[in-house]
């Protein structure tokens, strides 16, 4: 059956996904596009519902899950400036604090869903498994979801207070990205650290930096007062992890 209708249940529900409130209550998160998709299906992601426009002929995936709709509805469901007539409802993972397995990323209140997004993709890339977000924007927003370039998938996310990612990460030394620090090419990193990014515009809150035992920045010429978020901190994800890297 070809769903025609925006006013269709369906249809309407996962345009109420583009709202945190809804994501929240539902627990859903949209993601569009065949690479996406399969990064997805890969990741072993749990998918709610994948739509196509009726005229769609690229790439199938889990057709149990598929439900078609008109091209007119298909353009109200996108966000794609050139939409390629496919998309998906996943469900959200687990984001409860928990114990890291992995590397560890602390960000502190980044606000925007682009920087995010990106911090995310380059912690994937760089082995950074395990990133916990305090006080941040939503990473299931689209914004955030693209700009992670399917990174989101493959990363372990905890969403929660101070007090429990303080718990969780009690024991792990903090490294605060700050303009103040010591030069982070002459820094010698310890084995496990947890480092912390903080807010684009304020830096690490006073709360958090109280947590940190090491503080690194990356050195600048005068003319240039900042990086964003997201380029500082890849650089320091990939250079305090220098020696893993030298080793590949």
């Amino acid at each position: 059956m070809v769903i025609t209708s925006r006013n269709n249940p369906f249809i309407k529900r996962i345009l109420s996904l583009r709202e945190k409130k809804y994501r929240r209550e539902y627990g859903e998160y949209i993601i569009e596009g065949v690479k996406q998709i399969r990064e997805a299906v890969n990741g072993g992601c749990d998918f709610v519902s994948i739509v196509c426009s009726e005229n769609y002929k690229g790439e199938r995936f889990l057709p149990e899950k598929e439900q078609l709709v008109s091209e007119s509805v298909f353009e109200k469901l996108s966000e794609e400036s050139a939409p390629q007539g496919i998309l998906a409802v996943l469900k959200m993972p687990d984001c409860s604090v928990a114990s890291p397995t992995g590397n560890v990323l602390l960000l502190d209140a980044v606000s925007d869903p682009g920087n995010l997004g990106t911090i995310i993709r380059t912690a994937n890339a760089a082995g950074y498994t395990d990133i916990y977000l305090r006080n941040c924007t939503d990473p299931f927003s689209s914004k955030s979801v693209r700009a992670s370039m399917s990174g989101i998938f493959f990363v372990r996310l905890h969403i929660g207070t101070q007090e429990e990612v303080s718990d969780v990460l009690e024991d792990i030394p903090k490294i605060c990205a700050d303009m103040n620090g010591e030069n982070v090419f002459r820094f010698e990193a310890p084995q496990r650290f947890c480092l912390v990014i903080g807010n684009e515009a304020n830096g690490v809150s006073d709360e958090v930096r109280a947590l940190c035992k090491y503080t690194v920045r990356i050195p600048m010429r005068e003319s240039c007062e900042s990086l964003n978020a997201g380029v500082s901190a890849a650089v320091l994800m990939y250079q305090l992890g220098a020696e893993k890297f030298r080793k590949l």
